[in-house]
């Protein structure tokens, strides 16, 4: 039994593992492109073939801007504006032109640099200051909205044709590497690295994992130094026994077979059992032993009729144990778990001399038969969700 449930475990961690593991491989695909581009670091933009720019990831340092076309305004609760983005014409290749889209950490350098390129335009300066903005991202084709306002800023429509086609449709797009931005990128590669790890821990728990612990220490605590006796006879109960559910019973053992929460009981230290719904669908069975070191044992059920089904099974098994649950049980059982079936008994005795007295009484001098006794395994109600 006890190799069955090392197995067990083992290949629940294992699963675990390879889940972690297709995880971390997934971001890894969905990231594979922009992390290569990180990974070859980028090329420079003014060195790169002006055939093959988009979909590039480069730097550049760039000294001259010459408009803005685009900008995108954040606005606060406030109904103060902010520009997040500016998306400004700068010079590439020998005598061509594309779009610069910086965001708000580049924004006053660009300014600056456009400010430079302005005054010399206009004749106010005769060389620029020295102020440049240092780049870094991807290059993509504008979209219909953003290239309209890009040629309509360059006077497009009022060009020769020549002259058009030295205005690419094309922007960089700064902090930009493939379709994610850096910080993206960032998090998804740590993200993958964190799954890979916890799928490679999983991974060494499962191969050196003992099984369940509960099993091996109720029995040490309850047989002692003669528990490794008990073996043949639970191999024996494990092979005998068919499951319902992850239950395994008879009339000497019950088993819950679920991974590393496995527990096994002996069948007279039951004393109560019930059904719990709502977030934790199944059967709870409460031990009266100091051995069990817990007293509550958590049978999971897949639906409320494998439920019924367990609590069937597990009736004629437990002919000293309560079924059902009642509210004012719980403070008998937490007080006294060793004497909880007895005292419940004897109160429902005690709940049907009463009524036998009544109805006696009622009849007059014909005896009134008595109510039958009542089933424990008929609960007045469930017990609150769990």
């Amino acid at each position: 039994m006890f190799r069955q449930l090392q197995r067990s475990v083992r290949r629940k961690k294992l699963v675990r593992a390879a889940v972690l593991f297709a995880l971390a491989l997934l971001l890894l695909a969905l990231f594979a492109p922009g992390l290569a581009a990180m990974v070859r670091g980028p090329a420079d933009l003014y060195a790169a073939d002006i055939d093959g720019l988009e979909g590039r990831y480069v730097a550049a340092r760039v000294d001259i801007i010459y408009d803005w076309y685009a900008e995108t305004v954040r606005r606060d609760s406030t109904g103060t504006e902010q520009t997040v983005r500016r998306n400004y014409i700068i010079p590439v290749g020998s005598s061509q032109f594309m779009g610069l889209d910086v965001d708000t950490a580049r924004l006053g350098e660009a300014q600056a640099v456009l400010a430079s390129t302005a005054a010399v335009m206009e004749g106010r300066a005769e060389s620029l200051d020295g102020s440049a903005v240092v780049v870094r991202g991807t290059i993509r084709r504008m979209d219909a909205q953003e290239q309209e306002f890009y040629r309509s800023v360059a006077n497009y429509g009022s060009l020769t044709a020549d002259d058009q086609a030295r205005f690419l449709p094309l922007v960089l797009v700064c902090g930009q590497v493939g379709n994610y931005t850096e910080q993206t990128l960032q998090l998804g590669v740590l993200a993958a690295a964190l799954l890979a790890l916890a799928g490679l821990a999983a991974a060494v728990r499962a191969v050196t994992s003992r099984g369940p612990a509960q099993p091996a220490a109720y029995l040490a605590a309850a047989a002692g130094e003669q528990a490794p006796l008990l073996w043949p006879e639970l191999d024996e109960f494990y092979r005998q026994t068919p499951p319902l559910g992850q239950l395994r019973a008879n009339c000497r053992w019950v088993l819950c077979e679920n991974g590393a929460d496995s527990w096994l009981l002996y069948a007279p230290d039951v004393v109560w059992v019930y059904r719990v719904q709502g977030r934790r669908r199944g059967v709870v069975l409460c031990a009266r032993s100091p051995q069990a070191r817990r007293r509550r044992y958590f049978v999971p059920a897949a639906s409320p009729a494998e439920a019924d089904r367990i609590l069937d099974r597990l009736y004629p098994l437990l002919p000293n144990a309560v079924f059902g649950y009642q509210p004012a049980w719980e403070p008998l059982y937490r007080a006294h778990p060793g004497r909880f079936s007895a005292d419940i008994r004897a109160e429902q005795q005690a709940a049907r001399e009463a009524a036998a007295r009544r109805a006696a009484e009622t009849a007059g001098s014909a005896a009134a038969p008595a109510a039958p006794p009542a089933q424990p395994g008929s609960p007045p109600q469930d017990p609150p969700d769990t």
